[in-house]
């Protein structure tokens, strides 16, 4: 609200002055872990639909890779070029292999943008010219994720711009506080990547007063990375049927506030269902309103018992065009997390369960040493995927060597931090 952007898309952390959609369901229907890159998401459903004319659309993907373990490191230590880009192929390059399915959605012109912090360098960078020119990097190398988006036609807005590394570098990592200045600390790595029908019009490095290359300066700046404005020209791509739920997790009788597209009639209908439920299963909704003065309306859950629904777009033909999910929680009820045995042997997976967690992109459970206060010690995790309820599993091991036999516990986790929700005893048998 404070930036102007009241659209929020909370599972792939966007903020948008226009609106939203989720490409999926608005939860996530894979069973198995997704990579870091992708928690919380379909494969099929990396993008959000910002709506940037009334029935057009351009696809929107925002990412942030691993960090660890780094390749910069990596070279500082004396790696080859080889040993590196195995590492980044095992890493960061699994990580961004699922993205390379936005290559479909580019393919027939719609515009696509994928952004983020990629914590990896350019292969448009570390070039054998730039060698030449003097640039202080150890070797070129062709970096594989920067490589792998190119070849599924994801073009660099900033090299776009500016296409020589030698004149420049845009570099985003880092400006200095809280790491200490070093020019081996400093690269490339966050990007603006567009593919489609879209004409890169301009890319600008924001940053610190005083910083090298920064075109928009701010006092003072607030992060260990710069940030890359890009700007374009597009045509956007026709909207298919769509519908939104806001918030993703509401009490008994409070509202949600349902927006919709229907390409396919002059008016729209939504219809609120329990989860996976069709359209005679309708609890509430709206019929037959115009699309030329309204596209959203709030509804009340009053009456509904908590648990998980669905808002369904219905065509004129009664049939379901697309259907988005909420969830009505407990009033009162605190986040809980179990196991489903009490006792495990030593190099099996631990079963867990959650209960009423906040939904976070980044909610996690950790795997501790019964009593251990330093809550950063955790032996192993398992992401809950942003849902509120659910159920994975946990392989007990660190370094891949067999844990000891004793007491342990599981601590459900808020958003990738070490806000200790709720905890499980769990002990681990020879």
């Amino acid at each position: 609200e404070l930036a102007g952007m009241p659209f929020v898309d909370p599972r792939r952390r966007l903020l948008s002055r226009w609106p939203l959609f989720d490409s999926g369901s608005g939860v996530r229907t894979e069973q198995v872990p997704a990579p870091y890159s992708t928690t919380g998401l379909d494969r099929s459903a990396l993008h959000a639909w910002a709506m940037v004319r009334p029935g057009k659309v351009v696809a929107v993907s925002n990412v942030h890779l691993s960090s660890s373990p780094s390749a910069m490191r990596a070279i500082r230590d004396g790696d080859t070029a080889a040993e590196i880009i195995a590492l980044e192929l095992k890493v960061r390059g699994a990580e961004t292999e699922p993205l390379t399915a936005l290559e479909s959605i580019a393919a027939d012109g719609t515009p696509v943008f994928l952004v983020g912090d990629f914590n990896t360098p350019s292969h448009l960078d570390w070039t054998a010219a730039r060698m030449r020119a003097g640039a202080d990097i150890p070797f070129a190398i062709e970096w594989p994720v920067t490589r792998m988006l190119a070849d599924a036609g994801l073009r660099d807005s900033y090299r776009e711009i500016y296409p020589d590394p030698s004149l420049h570098s845009g570099i985003t990592w880092t400006p200095g506080a809280p790491h200490p200045l070093h020019l081996r600390n400093q690269n490339r790595i966050d990007y603006v990547f567009t593919g489609g029908n879209s004409r890169t019009l301009d890319s600008e490095i924001v940053g610190e007063v005083d910083g090298p290359e920064v075109d928009i300066q701010i006092a003072p700046w607030p992060s260990d990375h710069r940030a890359v404005v890009s700007t374009f020209a597009v045509v956007p791509a026709t909207a298919p049927p769509l519908i939104s739920v806001t918030p993703r997790r509401v009490y008994p009788g409070e509202a949600v506030l349902v927006r919709t597209w229907d390409p396919l009639g002059p008016g729209w209908t939504a219809l609120i269902v329990p989860r996976n439920g069709s359209p005679g299963d309708a609890i509430t909704g709206v019929r037959d309103l115009p699309h030329d003065y309204q596209r959203s309306i709030p509804l009340s859950t009053l009456g509904m018992s908590p648990g998980d629904y669905d808002a369904l777009l219905v065509g004129e033909d009664g049939v379901t065009l697309k259907r988005a999910g909420f969830t009505v929680a407990t009033l009162g009820a605190m986040p809980e997390v179990r196991v489903l045995t009490p006792s495990v042997r030593i190099g099996e997976a631990i079963g867990v369960a959650w209960q009423n967690a906040p939904g976070a992109l980044r909610d996690w459970i950790g795997l501790y040493r019964a009593g251990e206060k330093d809550v950063s010690q955790y032996l192993e995790f398992v992401y809950t995927e942003a849902s509120f309820d659910g159920e994975a599993m946990l392989l007990p091991t660190v370094d891949a060597k067999p844990l000891t036999p004793g007491d342990y516990e599981v601590r459900l986790m808020h958003d990738e931090t070490y806000v200790v929700l709720a905890v499980a005893p769990v002990r681990l048998l020879p």
